[in-house]
């Protein structure tokens, strides 16, 4: 049996002595795409500050598979997480505002991605051509869909296996946010795997190998994600006129 890439086994945790996660187990496959969603407060994007050390972790792995050996991921540096192939787009504060659209990319580069630092941004110009003529701009005056462009850019920098996603289209305009879903089925496409928190829950779970629906900090439903995305209880219960935030 195949390995998932990333494995959150028994996660608890949250901030100082506040408790969020209760035992959180995700598992995510190789070149997949997998979404968590559930409401307010059920612990989504907690996950993912807990794999950067943003988030106290009390109980519970989380492990990386690296050609075929698991890596901890909890007792690896944030600033090394990067070296061992994940890479993160966090929803507040994920681009340097008073740097320019260039040195983001350059900070965004290390040298174990494989490729010279002047070939991978002529990758993402190519990717991302309403960035070319704003190279030299500061990134602070970039309007939301390009900021958000730039962000995924410079995460793409160091050549990630995974890529972690936090409410990647939160504040876009409803036109923008069919253009974030394209790309990001593209990055998938190019190898990259994709583990987001999203509060378009049924657009991201559309487009979603899996999903897991959260509440309370705990597991509640799980599956395919076009299965969950039409399930008459899981929508008429998490994605009615509560919201996924």
């Amino acid at each position: 049996m195949t390995k998932p890439l990333l494995k959150i086994a028994g996660l608890e945790g949250g901030y100082g002595d506040i408790k969020i996660l209760n035992g959180i187990n995700i598992e995510v496959p190789e070149k997949s795409v997998v979404t968590i969603v559930g409401p307010n407060g059920a612990g989504k994007s907690t996950i993912m500050k807990a794999i950067y050390g943003i988030a106290r972790v009390t109980a519970g792995t989380i492990t990386i598979n690296r050609d075929g050996k698991e890596i901890d991921v909890l007792a690896t540096k944030p600033y090394h997480l990067s070296k061992i192939g994940i890479g993160y787009v966090p929803q507040i504060e994920n681009i340097f505002s008073a740097m320019t659209i260039d040195e983001n990319l350059d900070v965004g580069f290390i040298p174990e991605s494989g490729k010279p630092l002047g070939e991978l941004k002529e990758d993402m110009y190519a990717r991302y051509p309403d960035l070319v003529s704003r190279k030299k701009d500061r990134a602070g005056q970039l309007s939301g869909g390009q900021r958000q462009m730039l962000a995924l850019a410079r995460a793409l920098m160091s050549s990630p296996k995974l890529l972690l996603l936090d409410e990647p289209s939160a504040g876009l305009a409803p036109a923008l946010v069919d253009q974030l879903f394209d790309e990001l089925v593209r990055i998938n496409q190019s190898g990259v795997t994709i583990l987001m928190v999203e509060q378009n829950a049924r657009r991201a779970l559309e487009i979603s190998s899996y999903g897991y629906v959260l509440d309370m900090g705990k597991n509640r439903h799980e599956g395919a994600g076009k299965s969950l995305a039409v399930d008459p209880e899981i929508v008429g219960i998490y994605f009615g006129k509560r919201t996924t935030k």
